[in-house]
């Protein structure tokens, strides 16, 4: 990862992974950021619950993952804890209406 930058922005990429290569890829980012620089994170959030009624898409999306990759869709709690174990702090998280099912998530370097 080259270094050098203080944000850095990844799309659709943690969702190809399974949780143990997510964190290794955010702690390549979180190496090279000085303290507080950021890493965008444009991917799908689940809802903490399953709902009923709603777009099922994102859920399409996680199985397919699944399936295909062995990655996953995953909750904003989800993202944090990755967040976390990679000595990021999850910032903002929200919806981006005219790119849906995507989100902006914000990991700080801690």
């Amino acid at each position: 990862m080259p270094g050098g930058s203080d944000l850095y922005l990844m799309k659709s990429i943690l969702h190809d992974w399974p949780d143990d290569r997510a964190v290794t890829i955010l702690r390549h980012c979180r190496a090279v950021l000085p303290p507080g620089g950021r890493v965008l994170i444009l991917e799908p959030v689940l809802p903490e619950a399953v709902t009923t009624g709603g777009d099922g898409s994102t859920y399409l999306s996680d199985l397919n993952m699944l399936v295909n990759v062995g990655g996953r869709e995953r909750t904003r709690q989800d993202f944090a804890d990755l967040c976390d174990a990679a000595g990021l702090s999850l910032g903002s998280v929200g919806p981006l209406p005219e790119a849906e099912p995507f989100s902006l998530l914000e990991a700080v370097a801690r």
